[in-house]
């Protein structure tokens, strides 16, 4: 995964923090002794949290030095660098929340399982990523726009960084994982960032993947160009639309 730069993205991270502030709103943390956060990112999120349960351990754990690097430790938070399908918890947590970084894990069924590793017996996940929906992401018009002539040598043997899953198969997964799934909602986020400029200033933070691969001049009009052919889906200058997933899941009794 591409190391994101933590100070830029407080810089653009509004869509991000929006996002997360109307899951939190119906995140119930009644009980919760220590909570996990996969993708913590910049650690806002994950310091809000801790400040409604100031008792509980709570964990921010990151694959990016960089986000890591400004996220806010103290007291009872605390930061870890690391991935995932690399976790090594072992029934740690009473609680693992994440907010819109699990669609850049390949290995669905590894992070799930890892996820439930970390899980306590009677622990629980809410997880919210984005999943295929009936229009193409900005992910996907990525993907084509660095397969034109003048993009497609650089990304020659270039893999998607990401994945969308269907809600049918992805709860099955989930299932199968071992988590019982106690609540699946999906609904489609629109977030207008008011220009192409700042939509731009936006997809640069998150677009490391493809643009680490490119020059600073050539990583601009590769990004410029994403946003402009985006409009085609959007249908609108600085609009961006996604769909996203939560889904409340609870770890099932090992038998």
């Amino acid at each position: 995964m591409s190391d994101w730069d933590g100070t830029a993205y407080r810089r653009v991270n509004s869509l991000q923090q929006w996002l997360a502030d109307q899951v939190l709103r119906s995140l119930h943390l009644d009980g919760v002794e220590s909570l996990l956060d996969v993708g913590c990112g910049d650690g806002r999120i994950t310091a809000e949290i801790a400040a409604r349960i100031p008792e509980a351990q709570v964990v921010g754990l990151d694959p990016s030095p960089r986000m890591i690097s400004v996220a806010p430790a103290g007291g009872r938070l605390s930061f870890e660098l690391g991935e995932v399908c690399s976790m090594r918890y072992r029934q740690r947590f009473d609680a693992v929340v994440s907010f819109n970084a699990l669609h850049w894990v390949a290995d669905q069924r590894r992070a799930l399982e890892r996820i439930v590793a970390a899980l306590r017996p009677g622990g629980w996940a809410f997880l919210v990523f984005v999943c295929a929906g009936p229009r193409a992401s900005i992910e996907d018009v990525a993907m084509r726009v660095a397969a034109t002539p003048r993009w497609s040598e650089q990304f020659a043997d270039f893999e998607p960084p990401f994945v969308h899953p269907e809600v049918a198969g992805w709860s099955s997964l989930a299932t199968s994982c071992g988590l019982a799934i106690k609540g699946c909602v999906v609904q489609e986020v629109a977030w207008d960032f008011g220009s192409r400029e700042a939509f731009s200033q936006w997809c640069a933070v998150g677009f490391g993947a493809w643009t680490d691969r490119l020059d600073a001049a050539d990583a601009v009009d590769f990004v410029a160009e994403v946003v402009l052919a985006y409009e085609a889906v959007s249908e609108a200058p600085g609009l961006f639309r996604c769909q996203q997933l939560r889904a409340e899941l609870e770890r099932v009794p090992v038998v």
